[in-house]
């Protein structure tokens, strides 16, 4: 997004949170139930989020879709654009995304409740659950792929080196063989960010259950959490959005692998997947029994985002704040979870240079402080 459009946008909210006259974080929480003016602060924020829509999509191009919830409750979805510029098929909140390495947290899910429920440590060698590796899977731990401190460089750099592009089909076996040609992990210590972790840990998920990746994934995690979401890496469907490159040609994504990237859903299962982060949630301490997605968390370096961490799929900001971006085949996403582990927000976008983190950021500036209100948006 333009600076000159970020300043419209920034005005626009301002103005319309005078509109609402917001109340402190909370305070639409007062009495336990939704009176007059919470109702009228939430249909205000819902507008405004519309407009916001409006003013920074096309509705005749690539788009996005977004929501806000709470507590695993949708506050506010909305969409705008066209799922498939060919067809001219319009987003809508229930078009499916293919929603890039914002997988990886789901993945992490599966690895930390199958180290819980005891079928594997953190701290085992890869080697012991995925065969065929050179010496190196004898000393990378998975608690090291889910950190990104195993310093494997990224499975793309070996395919492309055997001829094997983007537009070229490669299946989960391909992307394997590929990481076991890699001789040595990258020079260094510490953090180096690379898909090629999230593939093993899902190779060793499917090692120790006897499942594939995509049923584990669904029976131990997404169904007992009520979560509508698949891994469908690579699939064309009429509700899944069809990726574009920043010239808005359709993008077709060919490598069906699965662990960094390869789930399908849409922003309002993203944010009711969110409620995981929260106490009680699979992915925070909730009993003595539970796994904590920040422990073991490793310095992720950045210098724009000083103090940053990265922990189970998950990036953790210096405030405490959790977020995870990606981008893959022309699709992009972005999910953000406030420092308190009540408030998320996620966009997926259908077009490589799509605004989702302008988009993020303004839709957190306009939630904040929102509490529960009744009934959830479509």
């Amino acid at each position: 997004m333009a600076t000159p459009r970020a300043l419209a946008l920034t005005v626009l909210l301002a103005a319309l949170l005078a509109g609402c006259g917001a109340s402190p974080a909370g305070g639409e929480r007062a009495g336990g139930g939704a009176d007059a003016q919470s109702i009228q602060h939430h249909a205000m924020r819902s507008a405004a989020s519309d407009a916001v829509l409006v003013a920074t999509l096309a509705d005749d191009a690539p788009g996005c879709s977004a929501a806000v919830g709470r507590d695993a409750t949708v506050l506010w979805a909305g969409a705008r654009g066209l799922a498939d510029l060919t067809a001219g098929t319009p987003l809508t909140t229930g078009t499916r995304f293919e929603v890039a390495s914002v997988s990886k947290q789901f993945t992490a899910a599966l690895v930390l409740s199958l180290a819980r429920d005891g079928l594997l440590r953190l701290d085992d060698p890869v080697s012991t659950h995925v065969s065929g590796l050179p010496a190196w899977g004898r000393t990378v731990t998975l608690e090291q792929l889910l950190h990104h401190t195993a310093r494997l460089p990224d499975f793309w750099i070996e395919l492309e080196a055997v001829g094997i592009g983007f537009s070229d089909p490669a299946d989960q076996q391909t992307v394997l063989a590929a990481i076991r040609r890699v001789d040595a992990p990258l020079d260094g210590t510490g953090y180096a960010y690379a898909n090629s972790h999230y593939v093993l840990l899902a190779a060793a998920a499917e090692s120790v259950t006897g499942e594939p990746f995509a049923t584990a994934l669904a029976t131990r995690v997404l169904q007992p959490l009520g979560i509508e979401a698949t891994v469908e890496p690579a699939l064309a469907a009429a509700d899944i959005a069809v990726g574009h490159g920043v010239d808005s040609v359709p993008v077709t994504a060919a490598w069906a692998v699965a662990g960094p990237v390869g789930i399908v859903t849409t922003p309002s299962e993203l944010v009711r997947w969110a409620a995981q982060f929260a106490p009680g949630g699979l992915l925070a301490v909730a009993d003595a029994g539970a796994v904590d997605s920040s422990a073991g968390a490793t310095d992720a370096p950045d210098d724009d985002r000083p103090g940053e961490r990265y922990g189970a799929g998950i990036r953790i900001a210096a405030d405490g704040t959790l977020f995870h971006a990606g981008r893959w085949g022309g699709s992009v996403s972005v999910v953000r979870v406030s420092a308190d582990r009540e408030l998320a927000i996620a966009v997926t976008c259908n077009q490589r240079d799509a605004p989702r983190m302008e988009l993020a950021d303004t839709l957190t500036e306009l939630w904040v402080g929102a509490g529960h209100t009744p009934g959830s948006a479509p």
